[in-house]
């Protein structure tokens, strides 16, 4: 069949849980990375696009992810060498940030005001900004990415705005016009939880897509990851400007952001794919068992309601609606004459024993049954990565070694102090949300 594609993750090749995070509201998870060291992004990334192919996995996009050291330009050069090296196709999103980074607004400066004076000088560091800086430091940054990785046949590159209440509108203008200007994409977080469609309804009263198309950011080349609190006008907007929805069900289930209503998407037209974002509910990187997830999810008990995706629906996500949100429409998703070759071969063992009715179609039980570790080949641009369990040019053993001692070193902060900073930091954030959240009268955001 097509490669499968992973539509979006960070490269994170250990696992939240691995990495001494435990699952959370997002709010107080994102706090709690400050408690932590700044992993070498380069072997991390290396191992998860690693897992990947071992699932049938041949296109992935890199969402925004900064690791906080300093020097986003190398973390992303790092990053797309690790996917070379692999040779898994990749498109990498450059992330843009220029608000938000304590509580969303428009509550920062009231916030900031509750917190005691150490904690606010901490949090409000130059030392904890992220990414390349302001409109133009982020432009001339991705100019330079251009210029080194336009011909690279496995790498695609597109801005990766964090999301809404992250970005001021002059930064998405600035970003939304050198996309325009150079055929790129946008992929961008946008109310993936209960507190960010609190603050979309506060920042954008008129609706946070309309608002994004009033700034040029809603193209056929947008992509939304997560999408879980939209309504009916948002999903009219995605349909008519063509923009591709990415649907990561374990992870919103995992940091109790909600369920994304998959089958009203449908119903509207709107292109979805699917991702793991690294926060599977099995915990790994198997793509099938997520797509599996969205499916069942999407099972609505209303016998009016909208139906259920179907296989050509699911298979789609995993496959061809990826391929475009990707930026690789053209070249893969697809196995037809003119694409190129990439492939993934799953054994249908786990699927038909110890029996399987002749008249179940196969497809059907595959997507039912399978799972990424049924895949015995996987194939990018013609090139052999994974047979019957092992690597072609890696060795999986070294990586696993690598990534564990980079996960050691970074255990602790640079400053042993972090940690207990943290500890009271997020206690701040859980009550700043609890309050809004009590005070709320959305009855979804209040509960």
């Amino acid at each position: 069949m097509p490669g499968l594609v992973n539509a979006h993750q960070h490269g994170r090749g250990l696992s939240q849980i691995q990495l001494g995070y435990p699952d959370d509201f997002l709010e107080p998870w994102i706090a709690g990375r400050r408690a932590r060291g700044a992993l070498d992004g380069r072997v991390v990334t290396t191992l998860a696009a690693a897992r990947m192919i071992a699932n049938g996995v041949t296109t992935t996009i890199h969402a925004n992810y900064s690791y906080g050291t300093g020097n986003y330009e190398k973390e992303l050069r790092d990053q797309i060498s690790a996917y070379e090296a692999v040779g898994i196709r990749a498109t990498m999103c450059v992330g843009a940030m220029d608000r938000g980074s304590t509580v969303y607004p428009p509550h920062e400066a009231c916030f900031l005001a509750g917190l005691t004076d150490d904690l606010r000088s901490w949090v409000s560091s130059p030392a904890s900004a992220a990414y390349a800086g302001d409109g133009t430091a982020t432009v001339a940054l991705m100019a330079r990415l251009r210029a080194d990785f336009a011909d690279r046949p496995l790498v695609r590159l597109c801005y990766g705005p964090a999301g809404p209440q992250w970005v001021s509108d002059e930064l998405w203008r600035i970003i939304a016009r050198d996309a325009r200007d150079h055929d790129l994409g946008m992929h961008l977080h946008a109310l993936e939880s209960p507190a960010q469609r609190a603050a979309a309804k506060e920042l954008f009263p008129g609706g946070v897509f309309s608002h994004l198309e009033s700034l040029g950011a809603m193209t056929p080349r947008t992509v939304i990851a997560h999408g879980v609190w939209v309504d009916d006008a948002d999903m009219e907007i995605l349909a008519r400007t063509g923009a591709t929805v990415i649907r990561n069900p374990g992870c919103n289930i995992r940091m109790r952001n909600g369920i994304a209503p998959l089958a009203r998407y449908l119903r509207h037209g709107v292109r979805v794919a699917v991702g793991t974002d690294n926060c599977a509910m099995t915990d790994d990187e198997d793509l099938l068992g997520e797509l599996r997830l969205a499916g069942n999810l999407a099972r609505e008990p209303d016998w009016n309601g909208p139906p259920p995706p179907g296989i050509d629906d699911l298979l789609a996500m995993a496959t061809a609606n990826g391929a475009v949100a990707a930026q690789f429409g053209d070249e893969v998703g697809t196995l037809e004459p003119g694409k190129c070759a990439d492939v993934a071969a799953f054994s249908l063992k786990r699927t038909r024993e110890p029996y399987l009715d002749e008249d179940m179609p196969i497809l059907d039980a595959f997507l039912a049954r399978g799972q990424g570790r049924d895949a015995v080949l996987t194939m990018v641009n013609g090139r052999i990565l994974y047979r019957d369990g092992r690597y072609t040019g890696l060795s999986i053993e070294e990586l696993e070694m690598d990534a564990a001692a980079v996960a050691r070193a970074a255990r602790r902060p640079a400053d042993p102090a972090n940690v207990v900073r943290t500890k009271r930091y997020r206690s701040h954030i859980c009550d700043h949300y609890r309050k809004l959240a009590a005070d709320s009268p959305d009855p979804l955001v209040k509960s």
